[in-house]
């Protein structure tokens, strides 16, 4: 079942939300890139202030009370450009031991739906390129790669 996440289900956001920055901080990246101790609860607080705005997507798998994935993003106004809003996807995560059954292609169709609601046009995400298997997902999702972020250590 997929369903907006409540304050009775921060513990288990984020407990999601570190196994994500966990993953990301065992990555061979540029020794700089670091997420900070105790970050996930400060990612989701900032989150679960925002629920019931209308600016942010926080929705959650559910197999019966337990999360099994997650997806939080963010409206981001393009007043510059013809398509004047996106939905900024921050964070997808899938626990450890429920992949591959489906769970975040649920979740992507209701983003799809949610969005398209609220008239966003677009879906937008970025990925770590050491991070092979989210390469490799959202490479066979609907998702194209647009543009290329650089980072230089100065």
């Amino acid at each position: 079942m997929i369903r907006e996440l409540i304050e009775g289900d921060r513990n288990q956001a984020i407990e999601l939300v570190n196994q994500f920055f966990r993953k990301i901080n065992e990555l061979p990246l540029d020794g700089i890139f670091q997420i900070r101790p105790r970050a996930a609860a400060k990612f989701t607080d900032i989150y679960f202030k925002l629920l019931g705005s209308g600016k942010i997507y926080m929705k959650g798998f559910f197999e019966r009370d337990e999360l099994v994935s997650l997806i939080i993003g963010r409206v981001e106004e393009k007043p510059h450009l013809v398509e004047e809003q996106s939905l900024f996807i921050d964070l997808a995560v899938t626990k450890n031991g429920k992949k591959k059954k489906g769970y975040m292609k649920a979740l992507l169709q209701d983003v799809d739906l949610w969005c398209k609601n609220k008239l966003i046009p677009i879906i937008e995400l970025r990925a770590i390129l050491g991070n092979t298997d989210a390469i490799s997902f959202w490479d066979h999702s609907d998702f194209e790669r647009f543009y290329i972020r650089y980072r230089k250590k100065v």
